[in-house]
């Protein structure tokens, strides 16, 4: 693996060294970001961008595809069941529950996903994914803290008909089939397209739990979408759009992980008290209560795993999205409707070993949330081409989540519980909030440009209506029962920038900005009697200062680099406090954890060279360092120490993260095409033991560097318009985890990432 390391670093630094000519040229990428077209060159953002060639190139068929390419960003999704958190420059939040909202404000085709378990929608036929990076406070307002994520649907053509129909099978079965087709019904007037995917199968693991009932982890989703276009006039444009899927996949299984010394004490083993992971010698709280197979039974790839094989979602939407764009001449007037109905129901293994210990069960699923949602906004650009720009806009939402939480303890049997113990949590949060808002950009020169943005924001958060059962068997020993009136509203109603541009050539963007984005407080709702723990935390606020350049030194080469500071207040993190819950001692919550400081350095490189027909290499580098710099917060170790979280390395901020994305075609004969691409991503210890509040913490939920290399070569016919692929993912079969985690009652295990996988892809365009 780390020869393969130096041999891409060393292609890399190859590439940047080689004299240049002017013939080739990199592509122009047109982005929205800014809520109106422009080059990416242009937009004083840092943006990864993603077109439809690329996401297909690179075979990033999900947001966590993507973000698992872009330095700076990680992904947290504590049970690898779909509901992934974006985690921009060490921006995000590490919570499991879906009343929570995510840092970056991820947006479908112009709507907002309120929740962090609306995040698992795939992607197909998709024009192209935007990243922006930092707080985006002005135009997207709340809880884009961290930056925002846009995804774009491919729209309809009015002239004439397009489409594509896709076709794949690969490792352990998994097979896909999706396809579009889309047109005129009355030409340069009315449009359609309808775009639909399924994406089965694909079950790689095995359970001890159940011998001969193997290949668990199977996917089963289809997704629907359907697309409306009518141009009544040259000035009017109505677009209607309508969504609906479900999800009813196997979610990964949890490998168990031993913690326990073999005398039978619950007490640490030495492994993990010298602060290392040792699984042939540590025990799991299964075998303390009854099963005789260690950790060390599984294989460390997750292929072979302990757990009970009962993860799985069944996830149902439906969403419908009107945009109308009137143009006025001096501006265009856009107002966008938007209604979201989605069922997110998961059922998950807790303890990831062979007993019912702690687990989801028909009766009791993990979670089971209703998301219901809309919201109106009304935008008028400005047309001019200055020497001002303008944006102003009003906007307004609800969104309603009535959630039903659950665990069940089966496992007690060999200590004498002869009954299930489980427990219930019903609560419901809704969310009001409207705010207006406006950016402007003024020429000061034919080279300096001063620009800015401002947004006041409303919003109002309540949880009510929350009930807290505990039952023993058929009896409910709830102490406490109805719960109501927990509010919260924003205190840091204003958030937007202010920055300076400085076009120092035609092919060069100096810019400078500051910049102020906010994350809505809550409340965390897991299952728990201590209401404590329900008192909303409040906002956190990210004021950032970022320099950056944008150039192309010649047709063949473009170099982007980004500095930023960001200065953190009341941020927002999970500590360990004492619980009354009466199902452990400790109960791991969400809080303000106090102040931060982020800092870090960016590099985008693309290079197309003409003296390589056909090549193209692309690179990208992260350096991070974020912090707790002042925190009056305390937080339990595994071994019940206080500890203090200030000094604390904030989660999922490794300190250095790059991808390198290399690509070679060839015309192989007039008519057709071959091209291979390689992409390789590294992250420098995603969770080291600089974010984690002891040794023993460390031990147990840290996550080493890995890289990960996916292929694709591939055969294009240029005139009859299909394409024959193969397309290899983590080909060098690097054994990682995505996550390490645990319970509050002394069960660990961690999420493997799925080993190297093939598959063959037929693509035919028309």
């Amino acid at each position: 693996m780390k020869t393969i390391q130096k041999n891409l670093i060393a292609m890399a630094i190859a590439g940047v060294l080689t004299p240049l000519t002017a013939h080739a040229q990199i592509d122009e990428i047109v982005v929205t970001a800014e809520k109106r077209e422009q080059s990416v060159q242009d937009v004083p953002i840092a943006i990864s961008v993603f077109n439809a060639e690329s996401l297909k190139e690179q075979g990033l068929t999900s947001l966590e595809d993507v973000a698992s390419v872009v330095p700076g960003v990680e992904l947290f999704d504590a049970r690898g069941a779909g509901a992934p958190t974006w985690v921009i420059r060490g921006a995000g939040l590490e919570d499991f529950n879906a009343n929570n909202t995510p840092v970056a404000a991820v947006y479908y085709d112009e709507v907002y996903m309120t929740s962090n378990a609306l995040g698992g929608i795939g992607l197909f036929d998709i024009d192209r994914v935007e990243v922006l990076k930092g707080p985006q406070g002005g135009l997207y307002g709340r809880n884009a803290t961290g930056g925002a994520v846009r995804v774009l649907s491919t729209r309809p053509n009015l002239t004439e008909f397009d489409g594509y129909t896709q076709a794949s099978y690969g490792s352990w079965g998994r097979y896909g089939i999706e396809g579009a087709i889309g047109g005129p019904i009355i030409e340069d007037k009315l449009a359609f397209r309808v775009a639909v995917t399924t994406d089965q199968g694909g079950g790689w693991q095995d359970s001890l739990a159940t011998p001969g009932d193997d290949e668990h982890g199977d996917r089963d989703s289809q997704v629907f979408r359907g697309q409306l276009l009518y141009t009544p006039t040259e000035d009017l444009e109505i677009l209607f759009k309508v969504d609906a899927g479900e999800d009813k996949s196997e979610t990964t299984l949890g490998r168990a992980t031993g913690f326990y010394d073999a005398d039978g004490s619950f007490g640490p083993c030495a492994a993990i008290l010298a602060g290392r992971r040792d699984d042939s010698s540590c025990l799991g709280m299964h075998n303390l209560i009854g099963s005789p197979l260690l950790p060390s039974d599984q294989k460390k790839d997750g292929s072979t795993v302990l757990s009970n094989p009962i993860n799985k979602l069944d996830n149902e939407w439906t969403g419908y999205n009107l945009q109308v764009d009137w143009d006025l001449g001096f501006a265009n007037l856009k107002w966008l409707s938007s209604y979201l109905d989605y069922d997110f129901v998961q059922f998950f293994d807790y303890d990831g070993t062979p007993l019912a210990f702690v687990q989801s069960t028909d009766e009791f699923p993990d979670g089971e949330t209703n998301f219901e949602q809309w919201s109106q906004e009304l935008r008028l650009i400005s047309t001019g081409e200055g020497p001002l720009t303008w944006i102003v806009g009003a906007m307004a939402a609800e969104d309603t989540n009535k959630s039903y939480q659950s665990f069940s303890l089966q496992g007690f049997v060999d200590i004498g519980f002869t009954d299930t113990i489980a427990g219930q949590a019903k609560y419901k949060q809704k969310t009001e909030t409207w705010a207006l808002y406006g950016q402007f950009g003024f020429d000061i020169s034919d080279s300096l440009n001063v620009n800015g943005s401002l947004r006041y924001t409303d919003e109002d958060k309540g949880i009510d209506h929350l009930t807290q059962r505990l039952y023993v068997g058929d009896t409910d020993m709830t102490v406490t029962g109805f719960v109501e009136g927990f509010q919260t509203s924003l205190k840091e109603n204003w958030s937007g920038h202010i920055g300076l541009d400085w076009r120092v050539a035609d092919n060069a963007l100096l810019y400078a900005k500051f910049s102020r984005g906010f994350k809505s407080g809550g409340y965390f709702a897991a299952f728990t009697n201590d209401y404590n723990t329900l008192n909303p935390y409040v906002e956190e606020v990210n004021d950032a200062y970022e320099i950056g350049l944008k150039s192309n030194p010649s047709e063949e080469l473009q170099v982007n680099a980004s500095a930023f500071y960001y200065d953190y207040q009341d941020a927002q993190g999970t500590v360990t406090v004492e619980s009354n819950s009466g199902v452990s001692d400790v109960l791991t919550t969400v809080s303000t954890v106090g102040d931060a400081e982020h800092y870090g350095v960016e590099l985008d490189l693309a290079w197309a060279p003409s003296q390589l027909p056909g090549f193209s290499l692309q690179v990208a580098a992260s350096w991070l360092d974020a912090e707790v710099t002042d925190s009056d917060q305390v937080s339990y170790d595994l071994d019940g120490e206080l500890v203090s979280l200030e000094g604390l390395v904030r989660s999922y901020s490794p300190k250095y993260s790059y991808s390198v994305n290399i690509r070679q075609e060839a015309n192989i004969t007039d008519a057709l095409l071959g091209s291979v691409s390689a992409a390789y991503s590294w992250r420098d210890d995603p969770i080291s033991r600089s974010m984690q509040v002891s040794d023993k913490d460390c031990a147990v939920y840290c996550q080493d560097s890995y890289g990960h290399l996916n292929l694709r070569i591939a055969l294009a016919h240029l005139n009859q318009g299909w394409e024959v692929a193969l397309l290899g993912e983590n080909v060098t079969d690097e054994t990682y985890i995505t996550i390490a985690t645990g319970d509050d009652g002394g069960n660990y295990m961690d999420m493997p990432a799925r080993p190297a996988s093939w598959s063959v892809q037929l693509q035919y365009d028309f």
